[in-house]
């Protein structure tokens, strides 16, 4: 990449990097949305207010309020790639941002059970334009030497989003009336209203105004049809290969054990003698305050340690903390009177977020995004977002179930599981740390292979001119 006429250390004392970081706010709250759903659904099942209005919802109702989540995200997902890569990445940010506020005011008018559960299918629709528009984006308008830092950023507004809600559920469930959980409901709408009023002045991708200012290679792209687009994705080894790394992200993003602290830390608390409502919304809140600050920081490491050390490291966190966890949760079953036990949990509990967002937090959303070239990255985000919400509706459904039926032996499950994600991502995930977006491709493709039009383009390098 060729050198700066400015110091992209200092970002801040350069107008054009100033204005173009402080921009990417807006895309940068993309994941604000699905981070206080998870939070917010942890925070309701501790608030009286909410199980009394719904019928104290368990097992395969409890499920259901959460798996019509990712059941709307698969509805959205066929029209992810024809709306980003048509109309550009910031139409498919605003059609997402349009549907979560209209999810979000439904749901916090929901009159009824039936009500409820359609509105969170309206949200799940939406993030999932949401998060598969926004981290391209933020790939493609951002400085060369931010991008790492920039795109690794966008997946911790998850735990800012989870933050808000936490503190907003813990300060509302006092309130004796269904407002205790209407509130938090409508203001999931927020980040997105923020949006839709910002992304006016986001400029739109580079990379996509490049590939439809050449006419006829856009119009092949935009003529083929969807099926075969996809197919693209089985005819070579590279693109094979990219495939299978999507469907192991999704894998270990949703199974490695994190929806038991996503969307079910009331029940996992509960098992261990915490069963206040104070005690369980204020715990999920100041877990979500150091899981913000984990995610952060650990947002700034893809650049300075490589992505598979991330990955393998998070999940080596991910074990210990799920070993823990289950020997706590066993020997308190055994014996209700050994705090020390309980505490244990409530401890690795703590340190299961910082773990996931060692190398699952912001270092996956940039590796998913890196590793496809511009002709399938809004195609490989489609995939990604297929995999991700199927895994999602799997484990948001089933452990409820589980813990009814099986209390911690089901945390069993998850500890050999673990391992074998390990062992995949340790033979298949190749390091990407230090190429251009374009050069990322040659470790797939092979050095000869041919790349498409707009990444022929030497996009890096007038990025650098135009933005300085």
């Amino acid at each position: 990449m060729p050198e700066s006429s400015v110091d992209t250390a200092k970002w801040w004392k350069s107008r054009n990097l100033r204005t173009l970081n402080l921009l990417l706010i807006f895309p940068l709250l993309s994941i604000f949305t699905q981070g206080f759903d998870g939070s917010m659904m942890n925070g309701l099942q501790s608030v009286e207010n909410w199980r009394n209005y719904f019928g104290e919802p368990k097992g395969a109702t409890l499920g259901l309020f959460n798996a019509a989540y990712p059941i709307g995200g698969l509805c959205a997902i066929p029209f992810i790639s024809f709306v980003s890569d048509t109309f550009g990445r910031r139409v498919g940010l605003a059609t997402g941002a349009t549907i979560c506020v209209i999810g979000a005011t439904l749901q916090a008018a929901a009159q009824n059970l039936p009500m409820f559960v359609v509105a969170r299918g309206i949200l799940g629709c939406g993030t999932v334009f949401l998060g598969s528009s926004g981290a391209p984006l933020i790939t493609e308008i951002a400085h060369p030497a931010h991008r790492a830092t920039a795109t690794a950023l966008f997946n911790t507004s998850y735990a800012l989003g989870a933050i808000i809600a936490a503190w907003t559920t813990f300060g509302t469930f006092r309130i004796a009336s269904s407002a205790s959980w209407r509130i938090p409901s409508g203001m999931q709408g927020l980040p997105s209203i923020i949006q839709l009023l910002g992304l006016y002045f986001v400029p739109e991708s580079p990379r996509w105004l490049i590939s439809k200012d050449r006419n006829e290679e856009a119009l092949a792209i935009d003529r083929g049809s969807a099926l075969q687009n996809y197919l693209e994705f089985v005819r070579t080894s590279g693109n094979r290969k990219r495939l299978f790394i999507l469907l192991w992200c999704a894998c270990i993003s949703q199974m490695s054990g994190n929806a038991f602290i996503s969307y079910y830390l009331s029940p996992v608390l509960t098992s261990v003698g915490l069963t206040t409502s104070l005690e369980q919304t204020l715990i999920n809140a100041t877990q979500q305050v150091l899981s913000w600050l984990s995610a952060l920081y650990f947002a700034t490491l893809p650049e300075k340690l490589g992505r598979r050390t991330l990955f393998l490291g998070s999940l080596s966190a991910i074990f210990i903390c799920l070993v823990s966890i289950t020997a706590g949760s066993a020997v308190f079953a055994n014996d209700s009177s050994n705090k020390a036990a309980g505490g244990a949990v409530v401890a690795f509990l703590y340190l299961f977020s910082p773990a996931y967002n060692f190398g699952l937090n912001g270092n996956l959303g940039l590796y998913i995004t890196e590793i496809l070239p511009f002709n399938l990255r809004m195609r490989g985000q489609a995939c990604y977002q297929l995999f991700a919400t199927c895994f999602t509706l799997l484990s948001t459904y089933a452990i409820p179930v589980g813990l009814e039926r099986m209390a911690w032996k089901f945390y069993l499950i998850f500890i050999p599981w673990v391992l074998v994600e390990t062992v995949v991502l340790w033979f298949v995930f190749p390091e990407t740390k230090g190429p251009t977006l374009e050069e990322i491709a040659a470790i797939f493709d092979g050095l000869d292979a041919t790349i498409s039009s707009p990444e022929k383009v030497d996009v890096e390098r007038a990025e650098v001119e135009h933005k300085h």
